[in-house]
C-alpha cells in the first residue's frame, strides 16, 4: 500500500505543475547573450532579441517589465560591456534606444530596471568617484543621481506602486546594507544591515515582502524578509550570481539555481522546478 503522505505529496506537486501550465505569465531571462522568455512550466521558449554585429559580439541582459508588458533591458551594440538601455514590446517588437552610447563602460546604464508604471528607469553607474544609483525618464532624459553616497550602490529596484526605490550600498569593507528610499533619493531608509555582501534585491509584487542573496564563496543565500526588513529568513542556497524574482500571486520565486538553472519554488520550500539554463530571470507581472 502507498503512504498516504506519499500520495498527498504527488498530488501536489501535479497540482502545482498544472497551475503552472495554465498560467499566462512569463519568465524573462538572458540565455545565449539574448533575450529571451517561457511559460512558467518551462514551454514555450522564445528569443526576443538577436543582436549580431561584425566583429562584435554583443549581450543582452537585466531584462525588467512594466505592468503593461513592456520589457526593458541593457545591451552593448558597439563596445564590449559599454552598456545603454533599451526598451521593447513584450513580444521582441519596436526595440527603442533610451539612453546614448557611453563614452566608456564606466558611464554605461548597468543594471537598468523599469519602474512597474513605465515612467521612469533606475540603473547603477560610475559617473562619478564610485558606482552610484540613477534614476531618469522614461525617454531618458533628466538624469538624477539618487544615492548621492561615496561609497559604492548597486542593484536598484522598483517597489511595485513606483513610489519607491530599493537598492544595495556598501557600509564596510565587506558588509553591504538594504536602503530604501523615495524618487528623489531625499528619504532613505536602512531596512538591512549585513556584514556580508547583499546582491540583488527585490520586491515581492504586493510590496510586502522584500527577497535578496547574501554572497557565499561558491553560491548564494537566498533571502526573505518583510518590506520593513523585519522577520529574515533563509529560503535555499542557489547560484553564487543570481537575480531573484517574485510571482504576481506573491507565493512564489524564480532565481538561478546551483546548476546554473532558470528555476521555480513556492516561498515555503514546495514546488521547486529547474526550467532551463540561463541568467537572470524576471517574473512578469501578468
Amino acid at each position: 500500500m502507498i503512504p498516504i503522505k506519499k500520495i498527498v505529496l504527488e498530488l501536489a506537486l501535479i497540482f502545482t505543475i498544472q497551475s503552472y501550465t495554465q498560467s499566462k505569465e512569463r519568465i524573462i531571462f538572458t540565455k545565449n547573450r539574448e533575450i529571451h522568455c517561457m511559460n512558467i512550466d518551462g514551454t514555450g521558449l522564445k528569443q526576443l532579441t538577436d543582436f549580431k554585429m561584425p566583429g562584435h559580439t554583443p549581450i543582452s541582459l537585466s531584462a525588467s517589465t512594466t505592468k503593461k508588458g513592456k520589457i526593458a533591458f541593457i545591451y552593448d551594440p558597439v563596445n564590449h560591456g559599454y552598456m545603454s538601455t533599451y526598451i521593447m514590446n513584450a513580444n521582441g517588437t519596436n526595440i527603442k534606444r533610451i539612453s546614448k552610447e557611453p563614452k566608456s563602460g564606466k558611464s554605461s546604464t548597468w543594471g537598468t530596471t523599469v519602474s512597474p508604471d513605465g515612467k521612469y528607469y533606475v540603473f547603477e553607474s560610475k559617473w562619478s568617484n564610485n558606482v552610484e544609483i540613477y534614476r531618469m525618464n522614461a525617454d531618458g532624459s533628466n538624469v538624477i543621481n539618487i544615492s548621492k553616497s561615496i561609497k559604492d550602490d548597486a542593484f536598484p529596484k522598483w517597489s511595485p506602486d513606483s513610489q519607491q526605490i530599493i537598492y544595495t550600498t556598501k557600509n564596510t569593507k565587506s558588509g553591504w546594507d538594504i536602503i530604501a528610499t523615495d524618487l528623489a533619493g531625499n528619504k532613505k531608509k536602512v531596512l538591512i544591515h549585513s556584514k556580508e555582501e547583499i546582491r540583488n534585491v527585490a520586491y515581492s509584487k504586493d510590496g510586502k515582502l522584500i527577497a535578496y542573496c547574501v554572497a557565499k564563496s561558491n553560491s548564494s543565500d537566498l533571502m526573505l524578509a518583510d518590506a520593513n526588513g523585519s522577520n529574515i529568513r533563509k529560503l535555499k542556497t542557489i547560484a553564487q550570481y543570481s537575480n531573484v524574482s517574485f510571482s504576481p500571486n506573491n507565493k512564489s520565486i524564480t532565481f538561478v539555481s546551483k546548476n546554473n538553472k532558470i528555476t521555480i519554488m513556492k516561498l515555503e520550500g514546495t514546488g521547486y522546478k529547474e526550467l532551463t539554463t540561463g541568467r537572470r530571470p524576471v517574473w512578469s507581472f501578468n
